[in-house]
């Protein structure tokens, strides 16, 4: 009987995926206790034939394109009480299962147990800004309780997910901490666990965070109902951005270049935002997770 499950939605992962899996492959929980479930979302390269060539490993497709309708694709297929999530480009310690596992027999009842996410570089030294600015604002995990859980490193009980109904398969961003609420709502603690540890690779270049901030925007863009929508928005990015200037403004761990440079990319990432929420409000998609 599995102990706990993973589950790893990937769309065109062919560059990362065997990395993650060569980290789980590594986990010091018994192989026999974990369960692994990769979910390919359409992807056109070589994805689906890297996820069969590890022995062990469960193919799903899922054609509906969204990394939460994958997820929930995986939970009905979970044959363990636990269901732990990551990303086909993270690698988790060797020991995140057995953590996960334990933190689970401490904190009985709990809803979500969110675990340490480390960044590293994937960036040469002249485009460092990048890399401070995903350290300065991404992955809030101590902040759990707020509800900012990511599903990079994520577990959950399997029944309460299920009970739930998953994550909202609509949403192309932002499901996370949606579905973490959803859970705090029902009265289950959602808990930081820094032992919990994946590394995930900063965003390389500037175009990446122009793309994670258009899905950023798109999923708080469908996630906003019931009231003027582009004023809330708006309202909401200049509040976000003023905070961020003033944290890059204040921090002691970068030089006063390196933090200039992180408030001019703020502001150029906050007109990011601004124009795909005009662009929004004109009636296109929200862009893909």
């Amino acid at each position: 009987m599995f102990e706990v499950a993973v589950v790893i939605p990937v769309w065109n992962g062919e560059a990362v995926l065997g990395r993650c899996l060569d980290a789980l492959a590594r986990q010091t929980l018994p192989r026999e206790a974990y369960q692994i479930i990769v979910v390919d979302n359409g992807s056109s390269d070589t994805t689906c034939e890297i996820a069969r060539s590890y022995a062990g490993v469960e193919l799903l497709e899922e054609p509906q394109p969204g990394s939460y309708v994958a997820r929930n694709r995986a939970i009905a297929h979970v044959c363990a009480p636990i269901t732990a999530f990551t990303d086909a480009d993270c690698e988790p310690a060797s020991d995140w299962l057995e953590q996960v596992v334990r933190a689970a027999g401490m904190n009985p009842g709990f809803g979500v147990l969110a675990g340490k996410i480390e960044l590293f570089d994937e960036i040469a030294p002249e485009r460092e800004v990048f890399g401070d600015y995903e350290r300065l604002f991404s992955f809030p995990q101590e902040h759990a309780s707020r509800g900012n859980c990511a599903t990079a490193n994520w577990a959950s009980e399997t029944a309460l997910l299920k009970a739930l109904g998953g994550f909202d398969a609509a949403l192309k961003s932002g499901g996370d901490r949606q579905m973490a609420l959803r859970i705090r709502g029902a009265g289950r603690p959602l808990i930081y666990v820094p032992a919990m540890v994946v590394r995930h690779p900063v965003r390389a270049s500037r175009a990446e965070l122009v793309r994670k901030r258009q899905r950023l925007s798109g999923g708080r863009w469908d996630r906003t109902t019931g009231r003027p929508r582009l004023v809330h928005v708006l309202g909401i990015t200049a509040v976000d951005t003023v905070r961020r200037l003033r944290r890059a403004a204040i921090t002691r761990e970068l030089s006063l270049r390196r933090r200039l440079a992180v408030m001019g990319l703020t502001l150029q990432l906050a007109g990011v935002a601004v124009g795909e929420f005009l662009n929004l409000a004109g009636g296109r998609k929200a862009a893909r997770d």
